[in-house]
């Protein structure tokens, strides 16, 4: 049968009407909401400013599919679904309904796939003024106002939204129509794929993930990326048959779609192997969190790592042997420094490591990957802050290994340095000012510059020499001289007493440009220093060694 299709466009008015009326969902084999508020804010940009969005694409049908509306009102028996649109949808209804949205808050965020910082709250956009005319603004603390007449008069009358409805009650249809429409811009995501391409009445992976995420909320594994559990999945179920056993593992989309097929034909046998692949992500980020203290799963080299190393907690039930312990801690820190699941090398390794874990867990075999070593000319470009970066991360950890204190024996607060909250000149041990009166350039954010201190502790510290506001709280605590050596060791800074630091400091009676000088000439020499002290760190824990 021919499939029907209709396109009508709507004014904003009658879009949101369309919306509420026929309770317009998105079909549960789709991702949620991952847009970022940058993203909602170039829609809004190019809403007030006439520029086309795209059309959206509405499937119409009868079928009982699994399905979550905008409005948090029940799905009615002929629906309408969202093929291709959902983001901006779901962006410009709760722009324009913004008491809607606090009613169905808690359930948008449950279906967000984005990470928790950056969870969108819609009750937080307002309009304000910049430099070429009006903008969305994201206010981070407190409801904010936005009505949605000012909304409608902003995107004129003229402005039409084009919707295109297909009807086809042929659920395969539907599939290769959501396929090929993503697919036609944008690459479609590998979820996107086999969550849909695995559906069917009895089968329904994404249903099965998204109840194990609400009911663990508030654990980390909460924000792994989807995929990750897909090709934990995968691995498993190629390491589990037999004929796959002796030959080679992959995570290829040819790979996922057959594997897709099997699960669609197969039901409840793969719905079992899922919800246990699910289970032995959890047991790798909780060993990831007791082993390392991560706070949040932006502080780990990557996600990437996680897939292979749930392969071992499928295959291991039990406790850890030591030969297991002190294994997992070489793979942890030589795969970081090395980059090994970055990139290609995700899937260039992924077929052995698979099998190495496997073996680890039921033969306590040896990983054996190698040392990484050499680091030095890496880490001089690698920015404290800004951008992704292994290397960042990874030797943060080595830092927080260290379990950092002040000259008061009080430890760090782990969680208020990672909160994402901190102003520029936080967690730099020579200050971030320098920058600003010229004294050095951007490489006083180099990573081997990293300091972490407590909240409290850093705005004592503000913008003065190091040397100056710790000889000021050394008096005012009476610290010891082994306190403060304690604190030096610790943080892994390379002086013995603050008789040291003061000459590395002596720049500071200097001025222009013999200034800059004798900073770059100390600074570098700062850097190298402290570099040798991680980088005996780091061969002791690519050995297997802790602190």
């Amino acid at each position: 049968m021919a499939t029907a299709t209709k396109v009508t466009k709507y004014d904003l008015k009658k879009l949101v009407r369309l919306i509420e009326s026929r309770h317009i969902a998105v079909p549960e084999f789709q991702r949620g909401f991952v847009w970022k508020t940058a993203q909602v804010k170039k829609l809004f940009d190019s809403l007030i400013n006439q520029y086309p969005i795209g059309s959206f694409i509405l499937w119409e049908t009868n079928k009982n599919i699994d399905a979550r509306t905008l409005d948090g009102e029940k799905l009615p028996k002929r629906k309408l679904l969202i093929l291709d649109g959902q983001q901006r949808l779901a962006s410009i209804y709760y722009l324009c309904r913004r008491q809607k949205f606090l009613e169905v808050k808690d359930k948008f965020h449950e279906n967000c796939d984005n990470r928790e910082r950056d969870v969108i709250e819609f009750e937080k956009f307002y309009i304000g003024k910049g430099e070429n005319g009006l903008v969305l603004e994201y206010g981070r603390d407190g409801s904010q106002k936005l009505d949605f007449a000012r909304f409608k008069r902003l995107v004129k009358a003229g402005y039409r939204f084009p919707v295109i409805t297909v009807s086809l009650d042929a659920y395969r249809k539907a599939i290769a129509v959501f396929e090929r429409i993503n697919q036609a811009g944008t690459r479609i995501s590998t979820e996107s794929i086999f969550l849909s391409e695995t559906w069917s009445t009895h089968s329904n992976i994404a249903k099965i993930l998204r109840g194990w995420k609400k009911k663990n909320k508030n654990s980390l594994t909460k924000g792994i990326d989807t995929v990750i559990f897909i090709h934990v999945f995968a691995l498993i179920l190629q390491l589990e048959e037999k004929h796959n056993n002796g030959g080679n593992i992959d995570i290829s989309i040819k790979t996922l779609k057959k594997i897709a097929d099997q699960v669609r034909e197969g039901g409840e046998r793969y719905n079992r192997l899922f919800e246990d692949a699910v289970k032995s992500v959890a047991r790798a980020v909780e060993y990831l969190k007791e082993e390392y203290k991560i706070v949040n799963l932006g502080e780990l080299p990557s996600q990437t790592m996680v897939t292979v190393l749930a392969v071992f907690f499928f295959y291991q039930p039990r406790s850890l042997s030591k030969i297991q312990l002190s294994e997992l801690r070489k793979w942890f820190w030589r795969s970081s420094l090395s980059n090994r699941y970055i990139g290609s090398g995700y899937s260039l390794y992924v077929d052995a490591d698979a099998k190495k874990m496997r073996d680890l867990a039921k033969k306590n075999a040896r990983f054996n990957i190698p040392l990484t070593s050499k680091l030095f000319a890496k880490l001089q470009g690698v920015d404290l802050r800004a951008g992704r970066s292994t290397y960042r991360n990874i030797i943060k950890q080595v830092l927080w290994q260290q379990r950092p204190v002040f000259i008061n024996n009080s430890p760090v607060n782990r969680s208020d340095i990672e909160s994402g909250q901190h102003k520029p000149e936080d967690d730099h041990f020579f200050p971030y000012d320098l920058m600003r009166k010229g004294v050095a350039g951007h490489e006083i954010n180099n990573i081997l510059n990293a300091h972490f201190l407590n909240k409290d502790e850093n705005i004592r510290k503000g913008k003065r020499p190091s040397s100056q506001w710790l000889e000021e709280r050394i008096r005012e605590i009476g610290a010891k001289q082994n306190d403060i050596k304690k604190y030096f060791e610790s943080e892994l800074l390379p002086f013995k007493d603050l008789r040291e630091l003061k000459k590395y400091e002596r720049f500071y009676k200097l001025k222009g440009k013999a200034r800059q000088k004798e900073f770059a000439r100390r600074y570098r020499r700062f850097l190298y220093k402290r570099f040798k002290l991680f980088e005996k760190s780091l061969i002791r824990l690519q050995n297997g060694g802790m602190r």
